[in-house]
């Protein structure tokens, strides 16, 4: 990361692929990976769907809810047609998020849209200018890299979570994380897994609601609790690996979906000396 922008490559090569961010940009970030639909371009991305989505949450912020829902009314429809395959889980400040995905060849972006003063990440003002959005094209061409070992396995499914192997350790973790089940929720994405510290003084309510974007404060920095990685959602039957650097004590893992507590999206782990 270079202020608000992502550095790295453009072109990759197909298969198991590590993506890593660190982290020292002053606030919470992530990089959620998705492929784009045939014959969209990422500066159709910035127009047709990045822009609109800003100028409806800034009329969302200004109270003009009829202005907002119908800017929203304008989103292409090629949106549906967006394939989230992963990325970073939510960081904060110094932390490095690191997510392993199986990638086919196609046409990518890595996005961060947290908020800071309402304004998106991934949006830039200057016109033809992108934000936090790195296009990413993945060749057919294979890089050979291996699947990950992990210590701890992980499941998502409409019940929640699950360990199912393993178990979180003091140090650094990485998890493999299954898909069992998933579904798109009303903020266009789906089950996913990021993790927060919990300390005495952490308000575990707010911690567990931030990460959902359409509230006014969704994602609006500063985040209520130090995030230490995890993953975006990918498909169904999808199987992924993320690394988090755990101390000991409690930590919340939690879904970016709407009352992801509620819902049961949303669970303690307690991470101790043995």
């Amino acid at each position: 990361m270079e202020g608000l922008s992502f550095v790295g490559p453009n072109t990759i090569k197909s298969g198991w692929t590590t993506v890593r961010i660190t982290n020292d940009g002053g606030m919470t970030h992530h990089g959620l990976l998705y492929r784009l639909p045939e014959g969209v371009t990422a500066e159709m991305l910035d127009e047709q769907l990045v822009r609109p989505i800003q100028a409806s949450l800034t009329a969302s912020i200004e109270g003009d809810i009829e202005k907002a829902t119908r800017i929203a009314s304008t989103f292409p429809g090629w949106m549906g047609d967006i394939e989230y395959l992963g990325g970073p889980g939510m960081m904060s400040n110094g932390v490095t998020g690191e997510a392993t995905m199986y990638l086919e060849p196609g046409n990518y972006i890595v996005e961060c849209y947290v908020k800071s003063d309402g304004v998106q990440h991934n949006y830039n003002p200057v016109p033809g200018e992108r934000g936090m959005v790195l296009p990413l094209t993945v060749l057919p061409e294979a890089g050979g890299m291996e699947e990950p070992d992990s210590n701890v396995t992980l499941s998502v499914s409409n019940a929640g979570y699950e360990i199912i192997d393993g178990a979180f350790v003091i140090g650094e973790n990485s998890v493999r994380i299954n898909f069992d089940e998933q579904q798109l929720y009303n903020n266009f994405v789906g089950h996913d897994a990021h993790i927060f510290r919990i300390d005495p003084d952490t308000d575990v309510e707010a911690a567990a609601r931030w990460p959902d974007f359409f509230p006014v404060d969704g994602q609006q920095t500063p985040a209520p609790a130090k995030f230490v990685g995890g993953i975006h959602d990918m498909p169904e039957g999808s199987t992924a690996y993320f690394k988090v650097d755990l101390e000991e004590g409690e930590y919340g893992i939690v879904a970016e979906i709407p009352d992801a507590k509620a819902k049961g999206l949303f669970a303690r782990i307690e991470v101790t000396n043995g």
